[in-house]
């Protein structure tokens, strides 16, 4: 899948709006949690719910979870549209997951998808759907996403003991328009020995953002805790707060091409479909 992918959706979904009570996007999963985060910053105010499914194993193969799923997310659907609650939500292995809070965790079980940082939406039991979380959501973002215009030039770069820092002025020099990094625990960054941090320095002085979060799954980052983390914030850096990295990186993605230098920090850390607390 590709944003050009998630454009076609989205508009096909805004020209049926009207015409039916809910949608199900059939997907793969290997980009699916990044699709649900992305029509969920797509779609403001859209007024009906939407979900997202697929299978680990394909439809026809004997144990595929496939009709499970299918079966599962019309289930869903039915009950989201009796509640009248709207949102883009992944339907797997009898579980709802909000769209901006799914991530694939694991890559060959049927419970491949996981609700991070967030309660489920609701569940399916022995056929019966029990409905437990309405995600708040905003009918107007405080910046235009209607021209569907996504920004692709992110660089998402994950630290590791050792990483040079010439690795990040090499690509600041590429002229990104932001840059995501994933770092240690709560958001520390190595400032001894591979000293990172003059590399920071160079992007702000660019105007080229940089957004820390974490590659820890749970949790989320916090960037006043550590001393490592401190210093990142001093220079300019911006927390990824407890966003998945799908959520992040889509939601830059919509909001850049809209948005001044200045006001990315606010826009990024406002709550615009229960993507961050």
């Amino acid at each position: 899948m590709s944003p050009e992918d998630w454009k076609m959706i989205a508009l096909c979904l805004r020209s049926e709006e009207k015409n039916y009570d809910g949608f199900l996007v059939l997907h793969g999963t290997d980009t699916m949690a990044y699709s649900a985060s992305a029509l969920s910053f797509m779609l403001p105010g859209f007024k009906k719910p939407v979900i997202l499914t697929g299978s680990m194993e394909p439809i026809g193969v004997p144990g595929s979870d496939a009709e499970g799923n299918i079966e599962g997310a019309f289930a869903f659907l039915s009950a989201l549209h009796e509640r009248k609650q709207q949102g883009v939500s992944i339907a797997f292995h009898d579980r709802l997951i909000h769209g901006p809070r799914s991530q694939k965790i694991l890559s060959h079980e049927s419970t491949a998808f996981s609700s991070i940082n967030y309660p489920h939406i609701g569940y399916r039991n022995n056929g019966i759907i029990t409905m437990e979380h309405t995600p708040l959501l905003q009918k107007n973002y405080p910046v235009d996403v209607s021209t569907q215009n996504l920004e692709t030039s992110i660089f998402l770069v994950t630290l590791f003991p050792g990483f040079r820092s010439k690795y990040l002025f090499h690509l600041a020099d590429a002229g990104p328009k932001a840059i995501v990094l994933e770092a240690l625990g709560l958001g520390g960054v190595p400032y001894l020995g591979e000293n990172l941090l003059p590399a920071i320095e160079m992007c702000q002085k660019r105007s080229i953002p940089v957004i820390i979060t974490t590659q820890c799954v749970y949790g989320g980052v916090d960037l006043s805790v550590y001393e490592v983390g401190r210093k990142t914030l001093d220079l300019g850096a911006i927390s990824g707060k407890d966003m998945t990295r799908e959520a992040i990186i889509t939601k830059l993605m919509t909001i850049l091409p809209g948005v001044e230098g200045g006001n990315l920090e606010t826009t990024l850390h406002c709550n615009f479909c229960d993507e961050i607390e």
